[in-house]
């Protein structure tokens, strides 16, 4: 379904037609990349609100680990429903530019989906000051497979799971619903024979092309991809694809939810992808929020309407 829906805070106003393995950084490398993470974090707006933890609807399990490589452990937090049942579970994704950022940024998505009848795994991953692509891929990709693996535990449906990130958390998630059969991707110490199907992926105001992103940029150089990535485009182009979910796109691509704020270049990320999509005969919608800029999807004024998208999405997708 290719449709463009502009919504605002008094819901729809207008409707129209569109057309491996993880490399270890140097110490010396890691140094120079935290201080460049911790000053980015000097102008980033703060754009989360701090979800209430005293909620009387959920249960909340914090400080879980999820996987690990080598000696470091990775962790999630499970906000569930209470009650009896299997619920639909999700992995939450937060962004960052792959070079900061932590779960708790996204607390305030995961109480309010968790409200909504959602087993909502919150996770953090390996961040590019640590480890280079593929790291945080195989991190999501694991989390999707722990979700499943303890549906008991925490009353998920394990044929009903879905990934939402924003940003570089929409890449990352992205990126493990369209590999689930590439082996470079995959990871034999965390659960390897569980499934990481997802039923549906959203993303928000995500890049799903980063070899047109850093050709359009100046010198082709985007910097928090060269840190990602490990190298410029010109010294690796091939990575920038491999990395890139526009790759990936096959018939078997679950379906997926774009959304943008209309301040945040809306639809202009996918412009080559959706027509893949089209070819490909892969469901998916594309929505745009009215009045938000990038990263603002857990602001006060605009959470509710993320909300209510991604319930939408993902009620529509159950099996």
């Amino acid at each position: 379904m290719n449709l463009l829906i502009i919504i605002s805070k008094s819901q729809v106003i207008c409707k129209s037609q569109v057309i491996a393995k993880s490399r270890i950084i140097p110490k010396s490398r890691q140094i120079l990349l935290i201080v460049f993470s911790v000053m980015s974090l000097l102008w980033l707006p703060t754009v989360f609100a701090t979800a209430d933890l005293s909620v009387e609807k959920i249960r909340i399990f914090q400080d879980i680990e999820y996987a690990k490589f080598g000696d470091r452990g990775v962790y999630l937090d499970v906000f569930a429903p209470k009650g009896n049942g299997d619920y639909p579970g999700v992995v939450l994704v937060h962004g960052g530019g792959w070079v900061q950022g932590k779960r708790q940024g996204f607390q305030n998505l995961a109480v309010k989906l968790a409200e909504k009848g959602y087993v909502v795994a919150n996770i953090d991953y390996r961040l590019a000051t640590e480890a280079l692509f593929p790291a945080a891929v195989l991190d999501t990709k694991a989390a999707i497979r722990w979700l499943r693996k303890h549906e008991d535990t925490y009353q998920v449906d394990p044929d009903n799971i879905f990934g939402i990130g924003g940003s570089a958390g929409g890449h990352l998630i992205a990126m493990a619903g369209l590999t689930q059969n590439r082996d470079v991707f995959s990871d034999q110490e965390n659960n390897p024979n569980v499934s990481g199907k997802l039923n549906g992926i959203i993303i928000m105001g995500t890049g799903v092309d980063q070899v047109s992103r850093v050709k359009k940029a100046k010198d082709q150089y985007v910097k928090n991809s060269a840190l990602f990535f490990g190298s410029r485009y010109a010294e690796n182009p091939e990575i920038y694809a491999l990395g890139s979910p526009i790759t990936h796109i096959t018939e078997n691509t679950p379906p997926i939810l774009m959304l943008d704020g209309s301040l945040d270049r809306p639809g202009e990320r996918y412009v080559d992808f959706i027509p893949l999509l089209n070819k490909h005969r892969v469901p998916f919608d594309l929505k745009i929020i009215e009045g938000a800029k990038h990263g603002q999807w857990g602001r006060p004024e605009f959470i509710d309407l993320y909300i209510e998208q991604f319930d939408r999405f993902l009620q529509q997708h159950q099996q």
